[in-house]
């Protein structure tokens, strides 16, 4: 049985605990963090006690973390003992798998892309230090996702060569079918096989649109082929999690109880989704 979660980034301009009420409200078990609410990022220091108080906030409202968002924690230019930091954060606060985004392809989205030597150094510096990063996490016992975000993660093939690179079965893919419409204009039901054996989360994005027009509907509502994504991911044995991260459309500015709904509808879709393919979700 996977596992149906929701990050808390809809409620950005919310407290975190107004988010964990909101997704525990929608019905989700399992929630993903890591970015800032109300300008503050969580977690912050990722010690013990916030730990701690992290864990206290879940348990109010029967949640259990299953990703955190480690980004700015990874990232080339950060000491390592950042990650293993915020990996001995992740085993606190329960969490086994750490998503981050890969290298940025462009000097400004979405017609100015880095020349190739630009793409190659940074690419270069990402696999250098996820190398550093994986050995951090095989001792955590925990697990680094990267999702497709244009440069060495646009598509699945591309995706594929970095994990190749990194060469760590402490780093697997988390595979994003909205970003890959949005950022690529690819398919991503039929861009996902090549990479679906290596892929242990799925991020619940739909989209709606042409390349860069920024609409990202309630999963199942847009153009994402979500039932042959699904199907994908079950023959290949997929018991990891899938996570709704974006519900807003066109419309930033959706007030909390707008949010609460709209995941709440997010999560009778993908159920629905998920067991017409045969896959049961918590």
């Amino acid at each position: 049985m996977i596992k149906l979660a929701c990050m808390t980034w809809p409620y950005t301009n919310c407290s975190f605990e107004r988010a964990l009420q909101g997704i525990a409200a929608a019905g989700y078990r399992y929630v993903a963090f890591g970015l800032p609410h109300e300008g503050k990022q969580v977690p912050e220091s990722a010690d013990e006690a916030e730990a701690a108080t992290i864990v206290q906030l879940l348990d109010r409202y029967g949640l259990t973390a299953s990703m955190l968002i480690g980004t700015s924690w990874i990232a080339p230019g950060q000491p390592v003992e950042h990650a293993a930091r915020l990996f001995a954060f992740a085993r606190r606060v329960g969490a086994e798998e750490i998503i981050s985004l890969g290298t940025w392809g462009y000097r400004r989205f979405p017609d100015e892309p880095l020349d190739a030597d630009e793409q190659a150094a940074a690419d270069d510096a990402f696999t250098t230090q996820l190398r550093l990063v994986s050995a951090e996490a095989e001792r955590a016992g925990v697990t680094v996702t990267l999702k497709p975000h244009t440069g060495n993660t646009a598509t699945a093939a591309i995706l594929r060569e970095t994990l190749a690179a990194i060469g760590s079965p402490a780093v697997k893919a988390s595979y994003d079918p909205g970003n890959v419409r949005y950022y690529e204009g690819v398919d991503p039901a039929a861009d996902l096989a090549s990479i679906a054996e290596q892929t242990v989360s799925l991020i619940a994005k739909d989209h709606r649109g042409a390349r860069a027009h920024a609409d990202f509907p309630i999963p199942g509502k847009g153009e994402v082929d979500f039932d042959a994504i699904f199907r994908t991911l079950h023959a290949t044995g997929f018991a990891g999690q899938v996570v709704v991260e974006r519900i807003d459309g066109t419309d930033s500015s959706l007030d909390a109880d707008e949010i609460d709904r709209r995941l709440a509808e997010a999560r009778t879709e993908l159920i629905k989704l998920l067991s017409s393919t045969g896959i049961a979700a918590d």
